[in-house]
């Protein structure tokens, strides 16, 4: 009998510890990942974006990774002024407006999401 009672007790508590463990696992699973960018990454997703969007080519593509490279080395650097990073914003909107055509930067402007974001006007202050 002790033999019977010692088994259900040791079956019992193997179950609860590996229920337990399971439900880590889903709570694990069911969090976000942040997945943070280098430079590089994000100027590269921001010349896609663009790209995308508008219908532009590789030529172009290329052009706009090495400006939004340079836009985003400027928003990440803790040193540069606010004054700065308006500057920034404020050049690579005259490139984008250089580069394209009127009726894709009035496209452009229609998406205010994505020029908001090519822009980086939400990188602008500085970060506490």
């Amino acid at each position: 009998m002790k033999k019977i009672i010692i088994a259900s007790f040791l079956l019992f508590s193997f179950s609860v510890s590996v229920n337990a463990q399971s439900k880590k696992k889903d709570a694990l699973a069911n969090t976000k990942e942040v997945e943070i960018l280098t430079t590089e990454e994000k100027a590269k997703k921001d010349a896609v974006a663009i790209c995308e969007f508008l219908g532009l080519d590789e030529n172009l593509r290329t052009a706009f990774t090495g400006l939004f490279e340079m836009k985003h080395n400027v928003m990440q650097n803790s040193s540069e002024t606010v004054e700065s990073r308006r500057e920034m914003s404020r050049i690579v909107g005259l490139k984008i407006e250089a580069t394209i055509d009127s009726n894709l930067l009035e496209k452009l402007r229609g998406n205010a999401s994505l020029y908001n974001q090519l822009l980086s006007t939400d990188a602008i202050e500085p970060k506490k």
